[in-house]
């Protein structure tokens, strides 16, 4: 039963090693979780902040926390604050953290990018680009782990601890750019998105502790919603598609939301997540005036739980929206 843990805290480890080498963030919110990726979905005129919070527990195994905080601010508007067929210049900047417990994972990442969204033919259909660049400090430590005689020679992993560029316990560092692409439209009735992202497209180089350096290549991401209203109800589907060796990620979520007009309650939001072959993920979320605040928790369905450990795993989200002054436009006091 001792050799069973063990492995399975090492693989634990090295799952979340190669989560490392492109900031790979995983959070319940798809919608936030898309904006990082591709700031060209940022489909309002509106500056917001939202931060993530996310607390993952392998039963007497492994723990680890993950914070992320990202702001969209509208640097230039042709037109009005609201979506009326004119160009805008978007500024994204966001920082993230994972820190496991006996300080054994500690991650850094800082992103920041620019994005401009020119209008389409059709009411408020738009096609935005990005582009972003991003720093990464990341230090994985296993000098204090302990594992069963000849596991890393003769174990399922072999050599695992002794090839990991990671695991020397010195932090790494590099520098990344990504692209992005979509085509969206937003209205009262409906709305939809699409969008394309590439990351590493400069292919970083990352010196190991040997000396040696290994490339990070080009990784795609796809991106896409579609919401609908009827009445005062409005129905969501969001998803988001990330291929990067074992750090991919598929997520599909689903939401109802009840939409209050003039009421300072302004929203109350249900929903199911889905992360393949990983979790379930039911959430919730209020909307109070410009600020929404949402509650996930992790029903896990990994392959961990047929091996007889359990996982717990919750997340919580902020959001802040800033209402600008319209241009052109004399409001009444």
């Amino acid at each position: 039963m001792m050799k069973l843990k063990h492995i399975l805290t090492l693989s634990l480890l090295l799952v979340l090693a190669s989560s490392t080498f492109a900031q790979d963030l995983h959070y319940a919110r798809v919608e936030d979780l898309s904006i990082w990726y591709n700031p060209s979905l940022k489909n309002t005129k509106q500056s917001d902040v939202r931060i993530n919070y996310r607390d993952v527990r392998y039963q007497n195994l492994l723990s680890y926390r993950s914070s992320a905080v990202f702001s969209n601010i509208t640097l230039r508007s042709n037109g009005r604050e609201e979506m009326d067929n004119s160009g805008y210049l978007s500024l994204s900047v966001g920082l993230a953290n994972d820190q496991s417990n006996q300080n054994i994972l500690r991650n850094t990442s800082g992103v920041l990018g620019l994005s401009y969204a020119v209008p389409l033919t059709g009411a408020n259909q738009y096609l935005a680009v990005s582009i972003q660049g991003s720093y990464m400090n990341s230090r994985l430590d296993l000098s204090n782990a302990t594992f069963p005689d000849q596991f890393d020679r003769n174990g399922p992993i072999n050599g695992a601890t002794t090839i990991d560029p990671l695991g020397v316990g010195m932090p790494r560092n590099w520098f990344s750019s990504h692209l992005g692409a979509s085509m969206f439209q937003t209205g009262e009735d409906q709305s939809w998105s699409l969008g394309v992202s590439v990351r590493d497209v400069t292919s970083p180089r990352i010196e190991r502790g040997t000396g040696q350096e290994f490339t990070l290549a080009p990784t795609f991401g796809f991106q896409g919603s579609y919401e609908m209203q009827r009445g005062s109800t409005r129905y969501g589907l969001h998803g988001v598609a990330n291929f990067k060796a074992e750090a991919f990620e598929q997520l599909l979520s689903t939401s109802i939301s009840h939409h209050n007009k003039g009421s300072k309650l302004s929203t109350v939001k249900g929903g199911v997540a889905y992360r393949v072959r990983d979790a379930v993920i039911p959430y919730a979320e209020v909307g109070v005036g410009t600020n929404t605040i949402g509650l996930y928790y992790e029903l896990n369905i990994s392959g961990i739980k047929a091996a007889g450990y359990s996982r717990n795993a919750f997340e919580i989200s902020l959001k802040k929206a800033f209402k600008g002054k319209e241009k052109g436009v004399v409001k009444e006091e």
